[in-house]
């Protein structure tokens, strides 16, 4: 809870705070438990606990306040109302004072910072500057505030103007270390609290100890970096570097993964196959980088027009939040007319390389499949076709009753094509959740969740098939529809048991490859118009 800073009441609770150095804790806890019980009769009180009334009214002004701007705190008996310092009244000789303050703590020798020489020296330089008590507050809150410390730790008793202009140049520069350096052997040389030093640079003080060492035995000229590579260390490097590269330059399919571009993951498990030597995905990635090879990603878009996006949203979540576990839910999708013939696609590329495909070509066949996703169990059914129409889709919704039998009620969620609505279709579901043809074949019920129009961007199943495009279908040259269809059923295949050797909900990438976790959310791009994966009817 913020708090509501109060000027005048700060005096009154930093009093009230420090009272508890003199009275008993276990007095100020009884006070307190009473004043959180209610009223209280502070004369009772004060005979009770042997304590002053108007210690006790204090102590009330106090708790009063934590009630008023920390009700949270209330019952923290050792919270109290955080108390600031008495400003100093800003008269006309505060500002000429502070700037002299640094001069005259600089001027000091002593190994301890002296008020009384300090406030000497400060009259010199200004006669008719504060009395010494007002010089003493001003000068010793100078000093907190800037962490200057009253005692000397002036370790590096000199830096020649040379050194303090490259200290400068560190201090500003890009390299952390040196920035390190700089600040500690500055700090060295004034009263700033070297404790307070290595806290801010984030170093531990024996090596804040170990610089001010190298800079008082050689200078800056102990901070030179000289170090060379052990020509074996460097020799074993470079072979690494040029064997990933000779993998990158091959096909996933030599290696036996269904995959036509490679990921830093799997060209790391290889990597450990073919030259028996351990390889980090994030290794494999620092190799390509330093050799210039990398990806790019495009940021896309979409929205809905449907003037009824809030209430269809609201509705899908509403049976998300309460679906049961009898009941399945489905996002429902078809992928393509798509054409069998070489594919370009997103892939790691040499340094001025890029690859390429011809864009005029003989197609070997064409497929279009129709999927649903199961967002409780995360698995996919999908079965090809060569047309759109209501009655491939009753040939779904007859595939999923048939696999989900056993379920109470089965959810399904498409877009707004025209079929997805036709009479045919709404017939047909109407006939699966008569009583009498559900008493007979003892199937699920159904229910139609609709996506609002011109909304595939909040289809999960768009984000499947985006992972699956890439994984299959990006970069490859397939000879036959057939040798298609198999890499894309060993790509769901593999899909399935993964999720039910780990059970979990739809939502979360599924090995690296779907644009964004397949979870429905209005914040989802799941449709990937780069990919040219879908068409529309």
């Amino acid at each position: 809870m913020p708090c509501k800073q109060i000027h005048c009441p700060a005096v009154a609770f930093k009093n009230a705070a420090d009272m508890v150095r003199n009275v008993p804790n276990i007095k100020v806890f009884a006070l307190r438990r009473m004043f959180i019980a209610g009223k209280v009769n502070k004369s009772a009180a004060s005979r009770e606990l042997g304590i002053d009334r108007r210690t006790i009214f204090r102590y009330f002004r106090e708790f009063s306040e934590i009630r008023k701007h920390y009700p949270e705190k209330l019952s923290d008996m050792h919270f109290y109302m955080p108390g600031g310092d008495r400003s100093h009244r800003l008269t006309r000789l505060y500002h000429p004072t502070i700037r002299l303050l640094p001069e005259v703590i600089a001027a000091e020798k002593r190994p301890r910072l002296s008020a009384v020489s300090a406030y000497q020296h400060y009259k010199q330089l200004m006669p008719e500057g504060y009395s010494y008590s007002a010089f003493k507050d001003v000068l010793f809150k100078y000093c907190r505030e800037n962490n200057i410390s009253l005692i000397c730790n002036k370790i590096i008793p000199f830096i020649s103007v040379e050194d303090k202009a490259v200290l400068a140049r560190w201090r500003k520069g890009n390299d952390h270390q040196r920035w390190q350096v700089a600040v500690v052997l500055e700090a060295a040389h004034t009263r700033i609290s070297l404790l307070y030093t290595v806290n801010r640079v984030e170093c531990c003080f024996r090596t804040a100890l170990r610089w001010i060492d190298i800079y008082q035995r050689s200078g800056l000229a102990g901070f030179e970096r000289s170090y060379t590579v052990n020509p074996e260390v460097k020799s074993r490097m470079k072979e690494k570097m040029d064997n990933v590269l000779h993998l990158v330059q091959q096909s996933p399919k030599i290696y036996g993964l269904p995959k036509t571009s490679w990921t830093t993951k799997e060209l790391a498990g290889v990597y450990e196959q073919v030259y028996g030597s351990p390889m980090s995905a994030a290794a494999a990635s620092v190799y390509l980088r330093k050799q210039g090879i990398n990806t790019r990603r495009a940021k896309e878009v979409l929205t809905s027009p449907d003037p009824l996006f809030r209430e269809k949203f609201a509705a899908i979540q509403d049976i998300l939040a309460h679906l049961g576990p009898s009941e399945r839910f489905f996002s429902i999708d078809e992928y393509g007319p798509a054409s069998v013939r070489p594919k370009g696609g997103r892939a790691l590329a040499l340094p001025g390389g890029r690859p390429v495909f011809e864009q005029v070509q003989k197609g070997k066949g064409w497929f279009i499949m129709f999927a649903a996703l199961e967002l409780s169990t995360n698995q996919v059914s999908h079965f090809y076709t060569r047309k759109k129409d209501t009655a491939e889709m009753i040939r779904l919704i007859d595939l999923l009753v048939g696999q989900y039998r056993d379920c109470e009620k089965l959810y399904l969620s498409w877009d707004a094509v025209s079929f997805h609505a036709s009479r045919k279709l709404l017939a047909h579901i109407a006939e699966l959740n008569s009583p009498a043809y559900r008493a007979r074949w003892r199937t699920p019920a159904i229910g139609v969740a609709p996506l609002p129009s011109s909304a595939q961007f909040l289809n999960v199943i768009e984000s499947v098939f985006s992972g699956m495009a890439r994984s299959v279908i990006h970069n490859s040259d397939y000879q036959s529809l057939e040798e298609c269809c198999r890499a894309i059923d060993a790509h769901f295949e593999k899909r399935n048991r993964f999720f039910k050797d780990h059970p979990q909900k739809a939502g979360k990438m599924i090995w690296g490859k779907e644009k964004v976790p397949a979870v429905f959310d209005k914040s989802n791009l799941c449709r990937s118009r780069s990919g040219n994966h879908k068409s529309r009817s």
